[in-house]
């Protein structure tokens, strides 16, 4: 039985049968590889630069060879540059195949607008809570006459009082007026005709009052010569008639 199979092996039709037997497991090895390089894009990959802190068109330039799509979203983080890549998936370092989609998430232009909340009543402590999970920032803590002590009167934007409800942008800082324990006590009404703005605004605060509505009459084209003509309360000369400290004063502008 073995001499007939080495016999056999020994022919010319066995040889060749052999032959076409390697050649062809040769050839499905090499289609196959071919095949994997065709549509895995075998070794054709790059390594993600770090992405963050950059324009998309800068990261676009940096990947332009790989053939990288950047899908885009928003966000907005305090303290980071508006326009800016602030976060990328995958990872920087990581390898990716070319043509493969990269998640981006860039900082907002502008920050989100809110509403403010209603912080009137509240206490200092529970106000400077509601103040930080808003995203806004506590600025100046101003005191007026009132038997509630550290207890929220008003709050204040850019020195004018605002309501619940007014638009601000995310990361603006608010004032807060505040009770000082004591009560109130009445004052002359300081006469503010003929002062500029920032002037009125000086007297106001000197007299322990606040800023209310400005009002503006006519066309000012040089904020210099726009002086107080009126304001309510108003003041009377010779007139001893008193308002409650803290009390809002109203006043009225025009260009001289």
């Amino acid at each position: 039985m073995l001499k007939k199979l080495f016999a056999f092996i020994l022919t010319p039709e066995f040889r060749k049968n052999l032959i076409f037997a390697v050649l062809l497991v040769l050839f499905l090895v090499f289609a196959t590889i071919f095949s994997l390089r065709t549509f895995t894009k075998h070794g054709e990959s790059l390594t993600l630069p770090v992405l963050t802190g950059m324009t998309v068109d800068q990261a676009q330039e940096l990947v332009a060879s790989g053939n990288i799509t950047f899908k885009v979203d928003t966000v907005y983080i305090e303290g980071k540059t508006p326009g800016t890549i602030v976060q990328q998936d995958p990872d920087a370092k990581t390898e990716v195949k070319e043509g493969r989609t990269v998640y981006l998430l860039i900082q907002s232009l502008t920050p989100p607008q809110l509403r403010l909340p209603d912080l009137e009543g509240k206490t200092l402590t529970e106000a400077k809570a509601i103040i930080n999970s808003y995203g806004l920032k506590l600025g100046d803590q101003t005191y007026k006459p009132d038997i509630a002590k550290d207890v929220v009167l008003a709050v204040t934007y850019k020195g004018m009082s605002i309501n619940p409800g007014t638009g601000l942008l995310r990361g603006s800082t608010i004032g807060l007026v505040l009770g000082d324990g004591f009560g109130a006590a009445e004052i002359k009404i300081p006469d503010l005709t003929g002062l500029t703005l920032q002037e009125a605004i000086f007297a106001i605060r000197g007299s322990s009052l606040f800023l209310g509505k400005v009002i503006y009459e006519g066309e000012i084209s040089d904020s210099t010569q726009a002086k107080v003509f009126k304001q309510d309360p108003p003041y009377i000369e010779g007139d001893t008639t008193t308002i409650t400290q803290g009390s809002m004063i109203n006043i009225f502008i025009r260009q001289q």
